[in-house]
């Protein structure tokens, strides 16, 4: 018999446990869902360029916001909050209701409050106070979550302010709302700035919904005439906070405003006053020079105003000629804006944030017209 036929039982019991293979399981996995498109966000505040209600500040350009957070409450001693610019704004929610916009406002420290959130934070009373007095805010049917925005707070104010932040976003993430945290900027662990270190990123990253750098006053008005917030340094930040942060929670913070150095205060405008000085005093524009480190972004407008001389005596050569008071202003437009959208899809971030919409480059919004 030939040897093939001695094979024949061995090849059909193969066969056999090869069909009898039990089939793959089903992939029961979630779908994988597509990338979803960075948030755009702003703070709002009523202004002297912008009368009336907040919901003023936004209404030419709705549908361009995904969240706001208006500036609506300061803190107490006791730890009960002021409501000292509304946001139960009745125009500004239906706006954001209508529009599909989250409310998130925000509960600031004010700059010179240092002493009394220090006392919050570390008198665990006082700190229960506090988060019962946010809580009530975030009860609210119209309110999606809030945005801490504690500012001015001394190195070794690190651990309290970590455990309020925690205690915070575990009541309100047990009712479904969502917690914004607003940090100082910072480039590294041992970043040498003095009140960025309060914030412990990483810690704090963990427990929050919305991360966002405040990405400006890398250089403040008491600088000189400079750019507030070098592109290239925006791209440090973003380069840092991804290591400790996860990217889609991370939101940056830019500036919409400028500054005007020449007279006897250093003023904040936003870019419309700066096209209106120009206009009325013929003033010259030139864009700010890129450094060594790369691209810096903005623009410089010079202008001189005419000013009355403190004395002038008859006969005094100088009394002919008109006395002339140097202005030069920092101002950021769509380009800026544009430039730091960039940085947002490069490194995939959560979002963008402005502060503080009211008076910017109307170009600015056609940066976002495709999203």
């Amino acid at each position: 018999m030939p040897r093939f036929f001695y094979l024949l039982p061995f090849i059909a019991l193969c066969f056999a446990l090869t069909a009898a293979k039990p089939p793959e399981p089903p992939d029961d996995r979630a779908p994988v869902e597509p990338p979803r498109p960075p948030i755009v966000s702003a703070w709002i505040q009523r202004n002297r360029a912008v009368p009336g209600p907040l919901s003023a500040i936004i209404a030419p350009r709705i549908t361009a916001y995904h969240e706001l957070s208006p500036h609506s409450y300061t803190i107490e001693r006791d730890g009960s909050l002021t409501t000292n610019l509304p946001v139960a704004d009745a125009v500004l929610v239906d706006y954001a209701r209508a529009n599909n916009i989250k409310l998130l406002p925000s509960v600031s420290s004010g700059w010179n409050n240092t002493p009394r959130i220090l006392n919050i934070l570390r008198d665990p009373q006082l700190r229960a106070a506090h988060i019962h007095a946010i809580m009530k805010i975030a009860r609210q049917p119209n309110i999606d979550g809030i945005d801490l925005n504690y500012e001015n707070l001394p190195p070794d104010a690190q651990s309290a302010f970590t455990e309020f932040v925690t205690a915070l976003a575990d009541a309100l993430h047990r009712e479904g709302k969502l917690l914004s945290v607003t940090v100082p900027p910072k480039i590294s662990d041992n970043d040498p700035c003095v009140l960025c270190r309060f914030a412990d990123y990483h810690a704090l990253g963990i427990v929050a919904d919305r991360f966002r750098v405040m990405a400006y006053e890398y250089r403040g008005k008491s600088n000189g005439p400079t750019a507030l917030a070098p592109i290239w340094w925006l791209r440090q930040l973003m380069k840092y906070t991804i290591t400790q942060v996860p990217r889609e929670r991370v939101h940056l913070a830019i500036h919409l405003y400028g500054y005007d150095w020449g007279g006897k205060e250093t003023t904040a405008l936003w870019w419309n006053e700066a096209m209106a000085l120009k206009e009325k005093w013929n003033g010259e524009i030139r864009p700010v020079a890129d450094d060594a480190r790369g691209s810096v972004g903005g623009y410089f407008l010079t202008y001189a105003i005419p000013v009355a001389r403190a004395r002038c005596f008859r006969g005094d050569p100088d009394c002919a000629a008109p006395l002339l008071e140097n202005h030069t202003v920092y101002f950021v437009d769509a380009k800026y804006v544009a430039a730091a959208w960039e940085i947002i899809r490069d490194y995939k971030l959560g979002g963008i944030v402005f502060w503080r919409p009211g008076g910017e480059d109307p170009a600015i919004w056609d940066v976002f017209k495709n999203e």
